[in-house]
């Protein structure tokens, strides 16, 4: 048994959406391509150009956007990070997909960064896929 790159995007996207945070955010669940000028909270999948086979392991990046708070302090006023929001975000996929087997895959989480990506901030997550039966 072999997976495509895009099998497992969708793999990965089904499983998200399945979950409660595909219903918290204020935008959608894409594959490989965020809408042009969003300001929502989105969540992006990106699979790796590697086509496993069983007992094979996929990396898959998840990222996480979220509009920055405004802080201010005397006469200045700050973008900065809503990190209890992009946490919570982050939280609920990585409960709903670390060591989870789904559809004979085995998913885990295997690196988490947080990172400003223009006027967004972003939660990014690395994740394993590791085929294990037949999908």
């Amino acid at each position: 048994m072999i997976k495509s790159n895009f099998s497992i995007l969708s793999h990965v996207h089904h499983r998200i959406e399945a979950l409660e945070v595909s219903r918290q955010i204020t935008g959608g669940v894409y594959k490989s391509v965020r809408p042009a000028g969003s300001d929502k909270e989105d969540i992006v999948i990106y699979a790796q150009d590697f086509i496993p086979r069983a007992g094979e392991t996929a990396r898959v990046k998840i990222e996480i956007y979220s509009a920055p708070v405004f802080s201010s302090r005397e006469d200045a006023v700050d973008m900065v990070p809503d990190f209890k929001r992009l946490e919570y975000l982050s939280g609920l996929i990585f409960d709903g997909i670390d060591e989870v087997f789904y559809a004979g895959c085995l998913t885990w989480v295997e690196s988490q960064r947080f990172s400003r990506e223009g006027d967004m901030f972003c939660s990014t997550m690395e994740i394993c896929v590791s085929l294990r039966g037949a999908l």
